[in-house]
């Protein structure tokens, strides 16, 4: 071979000696280790022989009792492997796999609060990067299920959400892996995940691309039961998102879910798992869409199938239950038909009446939907007889019946009172409905919940609407107890108050009713309520108040007893209640004595007959005062006069005798006693309006001649204003001198004040009955002149002028204008009053009985303003 080539083989002379080489490296070690701290210490090795060898050794130990576990939870062997990193970039599998079967058996041992939370996430996120670089099966299975451990955390999984790596791997091998325990553990992972998540969240996360929800939905048919009911709490949380933008979004996936749930459950109605796919079915079927492809695809029909074939081997309450999707596709009123024709109707009839010991609340919301089919609705009502209606009355009342239950079927009373009133009531009626919802009430909140309670309520609305059985529940006074103690007890929830008020205008009618609820803290109720932040409550309570001023008694009790007051001082705090004003003006109309000390006049509406009317000379700037003089004081520093023509004996009971003792310096002649009255009799008064009506029947004027009680005579408006004038002045005209309109002469005032002081001291008070009055002025001779003028029918205002010391009185005398058809009298005397305005002022002092045309030179003068 030519020089300058490479040789393939040279000759050597010297060759390494192999066996010097063996006898200096390290001979192989074998120690016998019987301490488990020492062994744990051997995990610190690099060599892959002695980790697998230890791990292997720790794997025998701890399947040998479940002490051993414990001791090695003790010797923080969890803390070991994660500060290793769980030997993840250890070459050798084996060691891999020993490391991650450790933490399982650890976590399998171990409750979720004994580790904190960042011991659990720092675990997590060794398992995430382990995750990621890992391709073995058994690895992944054993990753897969430490995950879903930790995942027990709910700071943790809402942590997981962040790691978008992660999620990408777990969601591609979840699709695509064959092993059982791992989609298993992916499924129960995944719904940890959702249940943390909110609506927003999740709805964002499950639309992300390569969500398996395809995958889940086809683990509902799979062999093993475990997978199945995790694959059910996926697609039950799934499926409550009813929107558009949920990830059932397309037709095709909706359809694929609905059948493989009709699928899955007919394949074997009895097994386990058949109710949780019923539960995941019912949820479906509240999207509209889904319940479409559920009747449009057959399925209903097939289902029915099934369950009619399988229903004499299954027990009642597994059937009750199955109906429950069936109740769910009653909410669209378009199916009811087929489901009634299907036999739904009585099948929840059945559950209705045979569960126990109560059927589940969708039975009886079922019902509730079908009353909308008429067909459905009459095999309803046929069923009274069998007592359904009285089965879903002792639901109620019970307290050991569940609270939805309740709600339920308290609902469903109502609507059949809606759509079957007549049949509804009278069985109700019959098994004696009012002693039903007073046991009920009387158990108060909270064993009873707002909605219950509201659908009560409504109840006695409903049959409050019938007079007869309005009637018989007002009869029950139990009844409108409950309801008023109920009321005191609900002022943390502002729209039970307003719907307990609505519910008793409904019944006040009844006297029962008024007695009870004035005797159990109604006004202290309605003070409460009227000083509430709710401007609900607040509109409800002034509601009731106007309903109830047809009473006297609650008129009587709202002013005795504070509401007027609460009412006058915290108007400024309902400026966004528009009944608040309505509710005094509702109250201060039935008692003109208030009325006219807090506004000082009374218009042609407010009429003085019918019961005690007070004036005092004195104008007071806070009606309070006046308020306690009739409550408390005897000798006010004015004379107060007091109006009643009904009343011409005194009651023996409001008279108040003087004991001797406090007569220090009064002179008593013999065996005269000492007393006064607050409500004093008045025999003058009716003989003075006898006088006078016989007087306007000379004249005949007594009655308006269309005989209408509202109609007004304006022709003869003058006249009789001039006949009551006239008799005012025969009445208070002793030693009063007439004087000139035009005259500043105000002597006759003298007079009047002494006469008053002389009756102060007849009648031992300043309470004078108005009929005593002999010499009168403006003051004494308006208040006459309104009164007579109620007496007749004669509209009239009472006024008082500014400065207090004067009265007057005003009337409508409209002046017609030619041609003016808004000036008709024939349109005119048809008006009613409240539309009525005052037009002329009444002279009683000097030219008797003349009109003075308002703000006129007469007029100001006669109210000495000129």
């Amino acid at each position: 071979m030519a020089s300058g080539t490479k040789r393939v083989y040279e000759a050597r002379s010297k060759y390494p000696d192999r066996t010097k080489n063996i006898e200096n490296s390290f001979a192989p070690l074998t120690v016998v280790i019987k301490s488990l701290e020492t062994g744990i210490l051997l995990l610190s090795s690099k060599e892959e022989p002695v980790l697998q060898v230890v791990l292997s050794h720790l794997a025998e130990f701890a399947r040998k009792q479940d002490e051993n576990i414990v001791e090695l939870k003790k010797q923080q062997l969890l803390e070991v492997l994660i500060e290793k990193g769980i030997y993840m970039y250890a070459e050798n599998v084996i060691i891999r796999r020993f490391a991650l079967f450790h933490i399982t058996l650890v976590l399998d041992n171990t409750e979720l609060g004994e580790y904190e939370t960042e011991k659990i996430a720092q675990l997590l996120d060794v398992c995430f990067r382990f995750y990621l670089k890992e391709s073995d099966e058994f690895c992944i299975e054993y990753l897969t299920y430490i995950v879903n451990l930790c995942l027990r955390d709910p700071k943790v999984a809402q942590n997981v959400l962040e790691n978008i790596e992660f999620l990408e791997k777990f969601k591609n091998i979840f699709i695509n892996s064959d092993n059982p325990d791992t989609v298993l553990n992916s499924i129960e992972a995944l719904h940890k995940i959702l249940q943390v998540q909110s609506a927003e969240e999740m709805l964002e996360f499950t639309t992300l691309p390569g969500f398996p929800v395809d995958r889940i939905i086809c683990e509902l048919t799979n062999e093993f039961l475990e997978i199945r009911l995790a694959a059910i709490k996926v697609l039950k949380t799934l499926l409550a998102d009813t929107s558009d933008e949920s990830v059932f979004e397309p037709v095709h996936r909706c359809f694929f879910v609905l059948q493989q749930l009709v699928k899955a459950f007919c394949a074997n109605p009895r097994a386990p798992d058949a109710l949780g796919i019923i539960e995941v079915m019912a949820t479906a079927l509240r999207s509209e869409k889904m319940t479409k492809l559920f009747f449009e695809q057959n399925l209903f029909d097939q289902m029915v199938e099934h369950l009619k074939e399988d229903m004499d081997f299954l027990p009642a309450e597994v059937v009750c239950t199955i109906i429950s999707i069936f109740a769910e596709a009653a909410k669209y009123e378009r199916y009811l038909p087929r489901i009634h024709n299907a036999n739904i109707t009585q099948m929840l009839l059945k559950c209705l009446l045979n569960s126990k010991p109560e059927p589940a609340p969708f039975v009886i919301m079922g019902l509730n939907r079908m009353i909308a089919h008429p067909e459905a609705l009459r095999t309803i009502v046929a069923e009274y007889e069998n007592g359904a209606l009285s089965r879903l009355v002792s639901l109620v009342r019970s307290p050991d019946v569940s609270i939805k239950t309740r709600e339920q079927a308290a609902e469903f009373i109502g609507s059949l009172l809606i759509s079957s009133f007549r049949s509804t009531s009278e069985k109700l009626m019959e098994i004696n409905i009012s002693e039903a919802l007073a046991i009920t009430l009387r158990q108060g909140l909270p064993e009873l919940s707002i909605d219950l309670i509201l659908s009560l309520l409504a109840i006695i609305e409903s049959l409050a609407a019938n007079d007869e059985y309005r009637t018989t529940m007002g009869e029950y006074t139990p009844l409108a107890e409950q309801i008023a103690q109920l009321l005191m007890r609900s002022y943390a929830h502002s729209i039970l108050v307003h719907n307990i008020f609505r519910c008793l205008c409904t019944i006040i009618d009844e006297a029962p009713v008024r007695e009870v609820l004035l005797s159990n803290y109604i006004v202290s109720s309605i003070k409460r309520a009227l000083k509430s932040l709710s401007n609900l409550v607040k509109t409800a309570v002034t509601n009731f108040i106007l309903q109830t001023t047809r009473f006297n008694c609650f008129v009587d009790a709202y002013i005795d007893r504070g509401i007027l007051e609460v009412l006058m001082l915290f108007q400024k705090h309902a400026f966004c209640v528009s009944t608040w004003g309505p509710a005094i003006e509702s109250i201060l109309s039935k008692c003109p004595t208030m009325k006219f000390c807090i506004r000082n006049c009374l218009s042609f509406t407010d009429i003085t007959a019918g019961k005690d009317f007070y004036v005092s000379k004195r104008k007071f700037e806070d009606f309070r005062c006046f308020q306690n003089i009739l409550r408390h004081d005897c000798s006010p520093l004015e004379p107060v006069l007091v109006v009643n023509f009904d009343r011409p004996s005194v009651d023996a009971d409001d008279v108040i005798c003087v004991p001797s003792h406090c007569l220090h310096d009064v002179d008593i002649a013999g065996d005269q006693k000492w007393a006064y009255c607050k409500r004093p009799a008045d025999t003058k008064l009716p003989e003075f309006l006898e006088a006078l009506n016989e007087t306007l029947a000379l004249h005949g004027l007594v009655e308006n001649p269309d005989r209408i009680r509202r109609s007004i005579d304006f022709e003869n408006v003058a006249k009789r204003s001039k006949i009551i004038a006239e008799a005012v002045n025969s009445v208070m005209s002793e030693d009063i001198k007439i004087l000139d309109l035009n005259t500043t002469e105000e002597c006759s005032r003298h007079a009047v004040r002494c006469h008053l002081e002389s009756l102060r001291h007849i009648f031992h008070t300043n309470f004078i009955p108005l009929g005593e009055v002999r010499s009168g002025c403006q003051f004494e001779r308006a208040i006459l002149f309104k009164c007579f003028a109620d007496q007749i029918g004669l509209p009239c205002t009472l006024q008082r002028s500014v400065d207090g010391r004067m009265l007057y009185n005003e009337v409508p005398l409209p002046l017609e204008m030619e041609k003016d058809i808004h000036c008709d009298k024939k349109t005119l005397k048809f008006m009613p009053w409240r539309m009525l305005r005052p037009t002329h002022i009444v002279d009683l002092m000097y030219n008797i009985g003349e009109l003075y045309p308002m703000q006129c030179r007469q007029a100001l003068q006669y109210l000495r303003l000129y």
